[in-house]
């Protein structure tokens, strides 16, 4: 490749890659070897990159001597997508018949598409699962003039529960819509946390009182008043307790501790809530805040849950620039910590 050529594709700010006619690697740029840490000069291209649809289209540029522009993911790299320009100089320039290859990486973009595609799927699924039990059992009614009243009511208690989970359900949305949207900020005011924390206790005694459980709430924070905004926070409580309460057994505790923590030098309120459950395995712990990302969906439906709970306290602990962590052991319980930092 002339020296000229390779100085422009030097601060071409693309994914830039050269080949020969035996579709050996000849040239790449730094962005290249950013992103692909296996290039060298001599390799087959197809042993770096494999693509069944770039393989026939560079035979192609190559039998036809014309450019040509493909959209492909690579098999060795499932979660990448690249826009691929394959470009013929003329022939003057280049007299070894090489090819040319730019990649406009489309990964994150593909990403985001394929979040909005599972999101918009899981959406659709979860209202047809209630409403399609409920359009169900009004045709059964409608139909069977003779049915006995206490299975008419039976019935009707149902499709009362099927359409309190969809109201759940386009509440939470409604709530995770709002706290990813950034462009908004939130108001925040000095805050007594304790308060807050006791708020959401009180907003659940009822759930606590059916299951006979304890919650214990210790104090240990010398601040008291931090800035927050209180109506999201205590929505993180409400949420986080409220799953504690979910997966306890009858007559156990849930323990609640405020306290502060030092990270990094900078100093936070630390609210650390335990509970006795059954634990969660390791493996789901990483991806317990995605949407609708649900262990035992059934149950976790049983129970009432939307799967979009902790996915709105990962959005509303973001947005206070502080963070969460979810430690949990089988047979044990589960504790989430909440640290949001105290400004001076």
């Amino acid at each position: 490749m002339k020296k000229n050529i390779k100085r422009i594709l030097d601060k071409t700010p693309l994914i830039t890659i050269a080949i020969n006619s035996d579709r050996n690697i000849i040239y790449y740029n730094n962005f290249a070897k950013q992103k692909f840490l296996f290039l060298e000069e001599g390799r087959d291209i197809n042993s770096v990159i494999r693509s069944t649809e770039l393989n026939n289209f560079i035979e192609k540029a190559f039998s036809e001597k014309k450019d040509h522009r493909i959209e492909f993911q690579p098999s060795n790299f499932e979660d990448w997508s690249f826009i691929a320009d394959l470009l013929f100089l003329p022939e003057s320039n280049n007299p070894e018949n090489e090819l040319i290859i730019m990649l406009t990486d489309q990964t994150m973009l593909y990403s985001y598409e394929k979040m909005r595609t599972d999101f918009v799927a899981n959406v659709s699924h979860e209202l047809r699962t209630p409403l399609s039990s409920i359009v169900g059992y009004i045709e059964t009614i409608k139909n069977d003039t003779n049915l006995d009243q206490s299975i008419t009511n039976k019935f009707l208690d149902i499709m009362e529960d099927q359409a309190w989970r969809m109201t759940r359900l386009v509440e939470d949305l409604l709530l995770l819509s709002k706290y990813e949207n950034e462009d908004k900020p939130l108001k925040f005011i000095e805050t007594e946390i304790i308060t807050i924390i006791q708020s959401a206790i009180d907003n659940l005694n009822k759930k606590i009182d059916d299951k006979k459980l304890k919650v214990n709430l210790e104090d240990n924070f010398s601040k008291k008043i931090i800035s927050l905004n209180s109506d999201s926070i205590i929505q993180v409580f409400i949420n986080i307790i409220d799953n504690a309460i979910k997966y306890s057994g009858e007559s156990s505790e849930i323990n609640i501790v405020l306290k502060e923590a030092m990270i990094d030098d900078n100093l936070y309120a630390q609210v650390q809530i335990k509970d006795q459950g059954e634990g969660i395995s390791s493996e789901h712990l990483s991806r317990l805040t995605e949407r609708f990302y649900r262990i035992d969906k059934n149950r976790s439906r049983n129970l009432g849950g939307t799967g979009l709970g902790l996915s709105i306290v990962k959005h509303i602990v973001n947005r206070h620039n502080g963070k969460l962590t979810i430690e949990s052991e089988l047979e044990k319980g589960s504790t989430f910590t909440i640290y949001l930092p105290i400004l001076n």
